[in-house]
């Protein structure tokens, strides 16, 4: 296994850390065994694995090289704690190739459930939304408003990896848009005059999407906007609310089912 040059070494530790680098790329670093380990074994394309020389000769770690066509080249375990932004690294990075495309897959469906998050900022719940989309088999999510980078290092950490197992779009409202004149609907899970329970809701429309609003300060006014209908999820008095995260986990567990038996 080669030594990874200086040239390596700078390009992951640009991706773990900035945005613009994974932007003008087209790449991004996704840091631990099992997430490196799922990626290759799902195929997804892999531009480069950088081991720590401690964890080379582990079993594991050869598992993925022979299965990776990819360089796969190795560092000092006080190298890779100088790029990784994480306390303790795991001693592997594979950078990945970013999905191309955008909403034009979805503007071509008939049916569809897409989670949309609107200026989900927070990278841990944005990346467990992701998760939970992907494992239940939502269409794809949408990025609206200032949301986290999908590709930011803590989001691909809490998605398990899953950001490469659905499409992940950014949006702007003029996308939306189009969306909605291709037949997309909007339900909002927010607490207004006009929300409805979301258990009273029997029935979607073949393509519909899920909006989530940002932790801090809700929806913003274009998605508050197109929303087509308002839904809450029923607490106790005692609970003010529920983190996005399992109001999202709870609402497209719903929505799955409710997609399921109209298809039936």
């Amino acid at each position: 296994m080669k030594k990874a040059s200086k040239a390596q070494l700078k390009k992951v530790r640009e991706l773990l850390r900035d945005k613009k680098a994974r932007d003008e790329s087209g790449l991004f670093a996704a840091e631990g065994r099992k997430i490196v380990k799922d990626m290759i074994a799902k195929g997804h394309p892999i531009d480069m694995v950088l081991v720590s020389s401690g964890c080379a000769g582990k079993e594991d770690i050869g598992f993925l090289t022979e299965k990776v066509k990819a360089p796969v080249v190795c560092a000092s375990g006080s190298d890779l704690e100088k790029i990784s932004p994480l306390r303790n690294s795991q001693g592997i990075v594979a950078v990945v190739k970013k999905p191309g495309g955008g909403i034009s897959g979805l503007l071509e469906k008939k049916t569809a459930l897409v989670a949309l998050c609107d200026g989900v900022q927070d990278p841990g719940n944005l990346g467990a939304i992701i998760r939970t989309a992907s494992a239940l088999g939502a269409d794809a999510v949408i990025l609206a408003g200032d949301a986290a980078d999908p590709y930011n290092p803590k989001v691909v950490r809490s998605s398990s990896g899953m950001v490469m197992d659905i499409p992940v779009c950014p949006c702007g409202p003029a996308d939306i848009e189009k969306m909605k004149l291709a037949g997309y609907r909007i339900f909002a899970g927010k607490i207004a005059d006009d929300s409805e329970d979301i258990s009273a809701i029997k029935e979607l429309p073949p393509l519909a999407m899920i909006a989530f609003g940002s932790e801090g300060k809700g929806f913003s006014k274009e998605i508050a906007a197109l929303s087509d209908k308002n839904f809450y999820i029923p607490l106790e008095k005692k609970a003010e609310s529920l983190n996005v995260t399992a109001a999202a986990a709870i609402s497209m567990y719903v929505f799955q089912k409710l997609k399921t038996r109209n298809a039936g």
